[in-house]
């Protein structure tokens, strides 16, 4: 999504002699993107929902996408499953009545503001640990946890706190308190921004559809299976040709001036880490979740039987092997038929990485019972697929943010003495996971190439 967006982010004020090129390694453009349409159904394997930036409705906006946007419930509740039962969290600052959380435990968050703020030397610690700190063992066992599980799935007792959470990472260290940070008055508060929950009536695919559509309708080149063999370069100004040249395993080769690399960071080392002498070694040790995902339809004879709110979030040692459940069917009903509630079970991630290796007709099992313990009222299940995802997000470990460093120290060096850069390095593992992230990232580096 990065590299579309940049594409046509360029395309839109090009500089004299742009040549733009997009390589996406699979048969789809998007990347992780991947809706399917079958039997009526709008099925998403890959991103689910977008969160947006202002960066993200502007392209929505420019992409003329505003009359298929689908707009989830803001207040749509999720839950997170304790003692075998699902209890609903309100996001907001209501989400600390909910009944996941004990009395006492809600007690010890709201006594965040008087704890002591972390030491100087504390430079990165645990998600888990930063939870149980700031918050409180409880808050950090049954909502952070799940938290952590649910959206990187990862294992909140070895990612990076700093690097998973740095807003939160960023608060502590400005007013000693998350709590007292975010009820701090600003001193001048911008225009205000609301985000939004949203999707489109045909998938999230839409958007990598229409940005091909657009872009390449004005010049901009779309290679689809164009999996990256190696890369040479960069090339002496001076030196006949381009600065780079890009080899794809089919064997055409593709100069370039500037390279802008949304890869994965072990590909990233692999095939630039001569480049990169400092962070390649860090880069190639980051590990990546795998994952299965399991897509389901019920019929649902009775309005209550279906699935509300957002999903729901599994704490390990409920007696659940999902990470949690989403709700598509309520968070878009308009694309939905009706009599049908549409599932999305996620299985593995760090804490149980072997899972994704049981047979499709296993995982479905899987799935179906774990939806139907949650939901009994259910009616059969009459669509399921199962796609699995061998890395499917990165594993954030600590002291990550000293990697980055060194990166930005390695891209310095490749790029210094030069008007433009040369070599760019962006992703899910440095500038942010969700799609609104991907596309401001997008947005800004647009006029610097």
């Amino acid at each position: 999504m990065t590299g579309l967006a940049l594409a046509f982010r360029r395309n839109q004020n090009p500089a004299p002699g742009d040549d733009i090129l997009v390589l996406e390694e699979g048969p789809q453009p998007g990347g992780t993107l991947r809706t399917l349409r079958e039997e009526g159904l709008v099925l998403e394997a890959g991103p689910n929902t977008l969160r947006t930036t202002p960066a993200a409705e502007r392209l929505v906006s420019d992409l003329d996408l505003g009359d298929d946007v689908l707009v989830a419930d803001p207040m749509a509740p999720r839950w997170i499953v304790r003692d075998g039962r699902a209890r609903s969290v309100v996001p907001g600052l209501p989400a600390v009545l909910t009944s996941a959380i004990s009395p006492g435990g809600k007690l010890r968050v709201l006594k965040e503001a008087f704890v002591a703020p972390r030491p100087a030397s504390l430079d990165d610690e645990p998600a888990h640990d930063f939870f149980a700190r700031r918050f409180g063992d409880e808050f950090a066992r049954w909502a952070a946890g799940p938290l952590v599980s649910g959206v990187w799935a990862d294992d909140p007792a070895t990612i990076s706190a700093r690097s998973a959470f740095p807003k939160l990472w960023e608060a502590e260290a400005r007013s000693g308190s998350v709590l007292r940070d975010l009820l701090k008055a600003p001193k001048a508060p911008p225009p205000r921004f609301r985000a939004r929950t949203i999707s489109f009536r045909n998938g999230l695919s839409t958007l990598a559809e229409r940005l091909v559509e657009r872009s390449q309708r004005e010049g901009v080149r779309i290679e689809l299976n164009a999996e990256v063999a190696a890369v040479e370069g960069p090339f002496e100004a001076g030196s006949e040709g381009a600065a780079w040249r890009i080899h794809i395993a089919d064997g055409t080769v593709y100069p370039a001036d500037t390279l802008v690399s949304t890869l994965d960071a072990q590909s990233l080392s692999t095939h630039l880490g001569t480049r990169l002498p400092r962070s390649a070694s860090r880069l190639g040790a980051i590990a990546y979740s795998r994952l299965a995902v399991v897509l389901q339809a019920f019929h649902t004879e009775r309005e209550d039987a279906a699935p509300r709110g957002f999903g729901v979030l599994i704490p390990r040692g409920e007696g659940f092997r999902s990470l949690g459940v989403l709700y598509l069917s309520s968070l878009f009903p308009s694309r939905v038929p009706g009599g049908l509630a549409l599932t999305t079970s996620f299985f593995g991630g760090a804490l149980d990485p072997s899972l994704p290796d049981l047979t499709e007709s296993g995982l479905l099992a899987l799935a179906e019972a774990e939806v139907r313990r949650l939901h009994p009222a259910l009616g059969p299940r009459t669509h399921g697929r199962v796609l699995k995802w061998p890395a499917a997000l990165p594993r954030l470990p600590l002291g990550h943010h000293a990697t980055l460093t060194l990166l930005d120290e390695d891209l310095a060096e490749v790029n210094a003495g030069g008007e433009r850069p040369r070599l760019v390095v962006t992703g899910s593992w440095r500038d942010g996971l969700g799609l609104g992230e991907r596309i401001a990232r997008a947005e800004e580096l647009a006029p610097a190439l």
